[in-house]
């Protein structure tokens, strides 16, 4: 049982976050029945140790009942215990073929020697497993601490506990994957007395559930930091596979939610312009029941965290010419990012995957939307005053440089150097801790990599602590990479086609606003079909669907009843508004739509008062609010403009253009 993590040498001291597991009441079962007790361990152990493979962790030793294993993240070992804890207890399995187990979660320092681990922070980890809950989990408050950002817990905290054979009591937290989260939120410990609120995780959505009437679960691909990753099957593309997100705000009451919401899908409107090859196309975001989704196209291949790992086990690395190659693809799309003002904010290994169809390395898990979850919502800036001034960290610690872990500044430069620090790590096989002298924190690389001048040179600028002292740009870099690309990397750059400079928006059916009576009549049939949730399932039908014609939301909400015999009914009863007045009402509404030569003067007169912004302000103005008239659209654009002089010129500038629109 063991993963592919690269085991300290022995002798060597290292931060380690160290978990460690035991089945309840294993001997009192074995006494009773030792041979199906055996089988259950067995049975267990095994799922244990494969979840450890996927969060990247080190199975060190078996205990018998229980497994001990170590993790560099701190998040990846609270989510490779909730992901254990919650496939044990989802297994379709009668209780006397079950076992409950513990698991208790502690980082510091340790010490290895040969395959196994010791110090004080395992006996704490080992400790805490005793004081966890069956199917529980038990973590250290400095754990907690570490990771309560970036993984939403149903947490109690369960004070100042006095561990066997330690000496200080250690706060810690109780964590429950399967219990509703408790009704008032768990006191505070006596460190912190800030009221932070505590949330509860959502389910996990079993294989089977069927999300928005047509995305079909098939099981979950992990757990990250601000939600869960599933694959899916597109029903209505023929079972076409896809990447189903579900996105967890760090805070979920009411006005917290209701921001995160509004964020989350303009963050995720942007993801959806993006257009290119090396990156997994945006397909669709939605909300239902208050659960924040994306739906995003899904890829086969594996990450370069896998394939590094695959190399290690054959004693290979990623030559000089691979990385080369590789640089010069990830800096093709890293210009297209930058040239629309996008930021990944999180480049590592195992955020760029290999393409098995398109041969390409592709740049997955933007922190983008992750970063909108928390930064405005985090439970350290609750008043409604901070709301547009906190920041959240997105990163990873190592990869990212040091403006943006401290203080969330993310430019080109930050990709790039996320980027450089990548290809250290695939060169070397060493995390980036393990490539800087612990002493002077300078880059220590050197010792590990043999490459070429040219190349070392454009790695160290790439990885420059100090931001203005690395490459500004995607492109200065590529034109420094150039001469060390062969003929036939050069000429595959140069016959892949030209990316649209902008994404078109999606076709608009329709901008008339469905007639009261038809959406009453559509409530009354639907809450027959599904009771109160009705309500809601039309609320955000409609926000999502703005522009969809009566035909189309019937059609929309009829998907949304899963018994196929009530969805036929649904479709029978309702009767679908006269198609011809609704073409009139959208006829007249297009009359009365500025013309194109207004829409030019409008361009003309944005650009004077906020300069080269302004197309890109009135392309969205005039996507998000097709049905303006030529007076409502000056002023919506108007209100674009945070100089209230310079908003009122703007008005003056177009006042005879909307008088002559206005005259006969």
């Amino acid at each position: 049982m063991s993963s592919d993590l690269p085991i300290p040498s022995r002798g060597q001291r290292a931060l380690a976050a160290i978990v460690v597991t035991d089945a309840v009441g294993f001997s009192a079962r074995m006494s009773v029945d030792e041979e199906n007790t055996l089988q259950l361990i067995q049975r267990d152990l095994e799922l244990m140790a494969k979840q450890c493979q996927e969060f990247d962790g080190q199975v060190l030793k078996s205990t018998g009942d229980g497994l001990l294993m170590y993790f560099v993240s701190a998040v990846q070992a609270v989510s490779c215990a909730i992901a254990i804890q919650t496939a044990l207890t989802s297994q379709d399995k009668p209780t006397t073929d079950r076992l409950s187990h513990r698991i208790g979660i502690h980082m510091g320092d340790v010490f290895f020697s040969d395959s196994d681990v010791m110090g004080n922070s395992v006996n704490i980890a080992a400790r805490l497993q005793t004081q966890a809950r069956p199917g529980g989990i038990c973590l250290s408050q400095l754990l907690y601490d570490l990771v309560k950002v970036r993984l939403s817990l149903n947490a109690e905290f369960a004070g100042p506990l006095q561990l066997k054979n330690i000496q200080e009591p250690v706060a810690a937290y109780h964590i429950s994957v399967t219990a509703p989260p408790p009704r008032r939120p768990p006191a505070a410990p006596p460190a912190s007395t800030s009221g932070k609120p505590q949330t509860a995780p959502p389910a996990v959505l079993p294989a089977g559930t069927k999300i928005a009437g047509r995305y079909t679960i098939r099981r979950m691909l992990g757990q990250g930091g601000f939600g869960y990753s599933y694959l899916a099957e597109d029903t209505q593309r023929f079972g076409e596979l896809c990447v189903l997100k579900e996105l967890r705000p760090v805070q979920t009451q009411g006005k917290f939610l209701k921001k995160a919401i509004e964020l989350f899908k303009r963050e995720a409107k942007t993801l959806y312009s993006i257009d290119h090859p090396q990156i997994p196309k945006f397909l669709a975001c939605f909300t239902q029941n208050k659960r924040l989704f994306i739906v995003q196209e899904y890829i086969d291949g594996v990450t370069y965290l896998k394939l590094l790992q695959q190399r290690k086990q054959q004693s290979q690395l990623f030559s000089e010419v691979d990385i080369v190659c590789w640089l010069a693809h990830m800096l093709r799309v890293l210009d297209y990012l930058h040239g629309l003002n996008i930021m990944h904010r999180d480049i590592s290994p195992e955020n760029v995957m290999y393409s098995r169809d398109r041969n390409l390395p592709m740049l997955i898990d933007f922190g983008l939307v992750n970063n909108t979850m928390s930064a405005p919502l985090s439970d350290r800036d609750t008043q409604p005053g901070n709301l547009q001034n906190s920041v959240t960290v997105v990163g990873k610690v190592g990869y990212s440089p040091p403006e943006q872990l401290r203080f969330g500044q993310c430019t080109p430069s930050t990709d790039l150097y996320a980027l450089g620090v990548t290809a250290l790590v695939l060169l070397s096989g060493k995390h980036p801790r393990e490539l800087v002298d612990q002493q002077t924190l300078d880059w220590n690389w050197r010792q590990y990599i043999q490459i070429g001048q040219p190349l070392a040179t454009i790695l160290t600028t790439m990885t420059r602590p100090q931001p203005q002292e690395r490459f500004q740009s995607a492109r200065a870099v590529f034109e420094q990479l150039r001469p060390l690309l062969s003929t036939d990397v050069a000429t595959t750059l140069s016959q892949v086609p030209p990316l649209p400079s902008t994404a078109s928006p999606p076709p608009q059916t329709s901008t008339t606003k469905p007639d009261p009576s038809f959406i009453a009549q559509c409530r009354d049939e639907l809450s027959r079909c599904i009771g109160p949730m009705a309500d809601i399932v039309i609320e955000e039908t409609l926000e999502d669907h703005p522009t969809a014609t009566p035909q189309q939301i019937v059609q929309i909400l009829a998907g949304q009843i899963s018994n196929a015999d009530q969805a036929t009914a649904f479709l029978s009863h309702i009767c679908i508004p006269d198609e011809t007045a609704s073409q009139t009402m959208l006829e007249t509404s297009r009359a009365a739509s500025p013309s194109p030569e207004f829409i030019d003067r409008c361009r003309q007169a944005l650009a004077q008062c906020i300069g080269p912004m302004a197309s890109m302000i009135l392309e969205d103005t005039l996507v998000d609010y097709p049905a303006l008239t030529a007076v409502t659209l000056v002023e919506q654009l108007a209100t674009q403009i945070p100089d209230d002089q310079k908003a009122e010129e703007f008005r003056q500038l177009l006042h005879h253009a909307i008088v002559e629109v206005k005259s006969p």
